[in-house]
C-alpha cells in the first residue's frame, strides 16, 4: 500500500505514540494528583461548507470535558465515527496538539475532509422489488426502469440541512421536492423536513397470488396517480436519541377497471384519500449506521392510518426494530437483526397498503422472488462475518474530484441464517406461504466502498428447497 493511502491510519498510530509517550514519561510523576485531563481548547480545521457548530453538535466531547487518561484513544475514535457517521466527511482525525502535565489539560484539533455537496445525479434505478425479481421475472426489461435526474444539495446551509429535486421519467413518473434541516433552534435539538411529489404509472400490482405479485397494466393511459404531501418535527436532544411526529395527507386514484377485477384494493373505490400521523423513535448505538461492526440500533414506530375525516381506511401499526454487532475479534462479526410489526384494528383492510414480508429490507433471504402479506409479522436475519480484504487505494488523479481519491475497500464473508413469519386474515386464497415459518441460509460476500457504500452478492436456500444467486444493496437498518 502505498505510504500516502495510509492518512488515517498514520495519523491514528501518531496520536497512539503520542498519548503513550506522554503518559509514560510525565503521567507516573504526577498519578498521585490525578488520573484525568481536562479539555482546554478544540480547533476545528478543514470544514469548509460544515458549520462548526454543527461539528461540535455531532460530537459528545467538547471544551471543559473530563477525560480519564486511559480511554483518552478509545473516546478519539468514537467522535472520529460519530461524526462520520454524518454522512457529510470523508476521513476525520482528532489529535492532541499540546499537553500541559502541570494543570493536566490538553488542547485538541478536529481534522475533516468534507464530502462533495452538490450533486446533479442520473436517475437509473428499477421499478421492481429487488434487482433478482427483475432480473429473473421481467428478463431485465428496460420498460420497468425508472430513469431521470434528481438534484441534490448536500449540506445547503452548512447546517446539515438538504435541499432536493427530482425528475423522474420511465416506468414511473415522479416529481418531488423536499427540504429537510435537521436544526432550528439555538441548541440544535428541533429540525423539520418537508415533502410533496406526486406519482404518476401505467402498471401497478392490484393482487398477489401464489405469493407473486400480479399487474394490472393499460399502456395507452396512466391508470395509478399518487400525491403525497408530508411534514414532520424532529427532536434530537442528544446524540443517540431521535424522536420524529410526522402529519401526511395522501391521496391514490387507479383506473375504475379495478372494481371489475378487485373489489377490495381500495374497498370498492377508485379513489383512496386520508390522513396518517406518525411517531418514530431511534436509537442510534452503531459504529457505522451503514455497515456496523460493534454497536446496536433501535427504532420503535407508532403509526395511524385513517383520522376519520374521509373514512376510506383504519388502521393502527406499531412496530419495533433492534440490531446488535458483536466485533468478536478484529476479523470476525456477528450480526443479529429482529423487526416485529402488529396491526391493532381488524377491520376489512383493503388490499392496498398490507405489505408485510418481501419488501425493501424486510425480507429472509432465499425468498426474494416471493411477497408475504399481512397485517403482522416477524423477522430475524442473522450473518456471521469474516473480514477478508481492507485497503485503502489512492485513486490520485484518476478522481477527478479530491475527496474522493482515497478510496477504502472491505470485503466481509458471511454465513447467513434467517426465520420470519408473516400473518393474514384477509387475502389468503392461493397465497400458501402467509402465515407459515419461513427459514432461510446461505453464504454471502459484502462489499462495502467508503465505509457508506455495500453490496452484497449472496448464495442462499430456502424450505422449499429452492436456492439461488440474489443481488442485494445494503440500506441504513
Amino acid at each position: 500500500m502505498p505510504s500516502d493511502c495510509m492518512v488515517n491510519q498514520q495519523s491514528r498510530s501518531r496520536r497512539c505514540t503520542l498519548l503513550w509517550l506522554l503518559c509514560a514519561f510525565f503521567v507516573p510523576s504526577i498519578r498521585a494528583q490525578s488520573d484525568f485531563i481536562i479539555v482546554q481548547s478544540l480547533e476545528i480545521k478543514g470544514n469548509k461548507k460544515t458549520k462548526e457548530a454543527l461539528i461540535l453538535r455531532e460530537m459528545d466531547l467538547g471544551i471543559n470535558d473530563t477525560l480519564h487518561i486511559a480511554n483518552v484513544s478509545n473516546r478519539f475514535e468514537k467522535n472520529e465515527k460519530l461524526l462520520m457517521n454524518t454522512g457529510l466527511f470523508n476521513q476525520v482525525n482528532i489529535n492532541i496538539e499540546n499537553w500541559n502535565e502541570e494543570v493536566m489539560a490538553v488542547d485538541l484539533t478536529v481534522e475533516v475532509v468534507e464530502s462533495w455537496y452538490i450533486f446533479p445525479l442520473p436517475i437509473f434505478n428499477l421499478a421492481d422489488r429487488n434487482l433478482n425479481v427483475w432480473w429473473t421475472e421481467f428478463n431485465g426489461s428496460l420498460k420497468r426502469v425508472n430513469y431521470g435526474m434528481r438534484f441534490v444539495y448536500v449540506n445547503f446551509s452548512g447546517n446539515k440541512d438538504n435541499l432536493k429535486l427530482t425528475l423522474q421519467g420511465g416506468y414511473t413518473r415522479r416529481v418531488l421536492l423536499q427540504y429537510e434541516r435537521p436544526y432550528i433552534n439555538r441548541r440544535k435539538t428541533f429540525g423539520i423536513t418537508g415533502r410533496f411529489f406526486f406519482d404518476h404509472r401505467r402498471e401497478f400490482a392490484y393482487e398477489t397470488r401464489g405469493n407473486k405479485q400480479v399487474f394490472y397494466e393499460d399502456q395507452d393511459q396512466i391508470n395509478y396517480r399518487s400525491t403525497k404531501a408530508i411534514l414532520s418535527f424532529h427532536f434530537r436532544p442528544r446524540v443517540e436519541g431521535f424522536h420524529e411526529w410526522l402529519v401526511k395527507y395522501e391521496k391514490n386514484r387507479v383506473t375504475d377497471s379495478i372494481l371489475d377485477i378487485n373489489q377490495r384494493y381500495f374497498n370498492g373505490r377508485s379513489t383512496m384519500r386520508y390522513f396518517e400521523i406518525d411517531y418514530v423513535f431511534r436509537r442510534e448505538r452503531r459504529d457505522n449506521r451503514f455497515y456496523p461492526v460493534k454497536g446496536n440500533f433501535l427504532e420503535v414506530e407508532a403509526q395511524k392510518i385513517g383520522l376519520g375525516i374521509y373514512n376510506h381506511i383504519n388502521k393502527l401499526n406499531t412496530s419495533v426494530a433492534y440490531a446488535h454487532y458483536f466485533p468478536l475479534s478484529n476479523r470476525l462479526n456477528l450480526e443479529m437483526r429482529v423487526k416485529g410489526q402488529r396491526e391493532w384494528l381488524r377491520g376489512q383492510h383493503p388490499y392496498f397498503g398490507l405489505e408485510a414480508l418481501g419488501y425493501g429490507e424486510d425480507y429472509v433471504r432465499g425468498y426474494e422472488f416471493y411477497v408475504i402479506d399481512g397485517t403482522d409479522f416477524l423477522l430475524s436475519r442473522n450473518s456471521f462475518r469474516i473480514k477478508i480484504f481492507d485497503r485503502i487505494f489512492d485513486l490520485k488523479k484518476k478522481m477527478p474530484v479530491k475527496n474522493y481519491r482515497l478510496f477504502p475497500v472491505t470485503l466481509w464473508f458471511t454465513l447467513n441464517a434467517d426465520f420470519g413469519k408473516s400473518y393474514n386474515y384477509l387475502f389468503n386464497e392461493e397465497n400458501t406461504l402467509n402465515n407459515d415459518w419461513l427459514f432461510g441460509r446461505g453464504v454471502g460476500l459484502d462489499m462495502v466502498l467508503y465505509y457508506k457504500y455495500a453490496f452484497q452478492i449472496e448464495y442462499s436456500f430456502n424450505h422449499l428447497n429452492e436456492k439461488g444467486i440474489f443481488l442485494h444493496i445494503r440500506s441504513d437498518f
